[in-house]
Formats: C-alpha cells, sequence, structure tokens
C-alpha cells in the first residue's frame, strides 16, 4: 500500500516518490501518514520530514509550510527543503550563528520578529543536522 509524496518548494519540484509512510513535523507534533489518510491540512513548523518508499528512507530539512493530505498523497508546501544528506553540521551552526546575530542586533518590532523566526529555523536546522 503506497501513497505518492510530493515535496514543493518556492523554487521548484524538490521530490515526488512512491512512499509508504510519510512522518512531517506538524505545528501540533510529528504526525504520521499513511495512505487512506484523513484529509488534513496542517501547517508544518521548522524540522525533518521523514519519507519511507521502496528505494529506502530519505529526509528533507523544512523551514516551514503547510501539509496537504489526503487518502492517496500529501504533499509538502515548504518555504525551503533541504535533503537531510546535503545538510551539514557546519552550515548549520553558521546559521544560527548568523541568526543570533541579527537577532542581537535588530532594533524594531518588525526586524526582531523577523531574527526570532530566522533563529528557530537555523536551531531546528542544528538538531536536524546533529
Amino acid at each position: 500500500m503506497t501513497m505518492q509524496f510530493e515535496l514543493v518548494t518556492p523554487e521548484a519540484s524538490e521530490a515526488q516518490i512512491e512512499a509508504t509512510m510519510v512522518v512531517v513535523p506538524g505545528a501540533e507534533g510529528d504526525m504520521g501518514v499513511l495512505e487512506n489518510h484523513a484529509p488534513t491540512v496542517t501547517s508544518l513548523r521548522p524540522g525533518v520530514v521523514s519519507v519511507t518508499g521502496s528505494d529506502g528512507n530519505t529526509g528533507f530539512f523544512v523551514a516551514g509550510g503547510f501539509a496537504e493530505i489526503t487518502a492517496e498523497r500529501c504533499i509538502i508546501l515548504a518555504e525551503s527543503a533541504t535533503r537531510l544528506s546535503d545538510l551539514t553540521t557546519e552550515a548549520a551552526q553558521a546559521a544560527l550563528t548568523e541568526a543570533k546575530a541579527a537577532l542581537d542586533t535588530a532594533t524594531s518590532d518588525g526586524e526582531k520578529n523577523i531574527a526570532e523566526r530566522k533563529y528557530a529555523v537555523a536551531y531546528a536546522m542544528v538538531d536536524a543536522a546533529a
């Protein structure tokens, strides 16, 4: 029993996989998705999307976005996505350092909100890269 998994960012279609299970980082917590799942739309927090397919497991770090789930499909509309195999600890640490600097120098509420969001994404990225 399989379903279609698709990961899309504003730049491109990042992946299309025939999957047996997908785990998404939902805003309320991680959610497992199998074929015949109830129709659902949920927002995503920064974290790892794990896909189990016939050719093994694949993971992606997503910065946030939405998941649209039906009985036959799981579509992730991500702000950005990186294959876990391409995510390095050094790059994640550099993003965290940069986000912390932006947070420390933010002066307006708008700058602080943007910097806090970047920090949350970078922090989750460090966790995913570990």
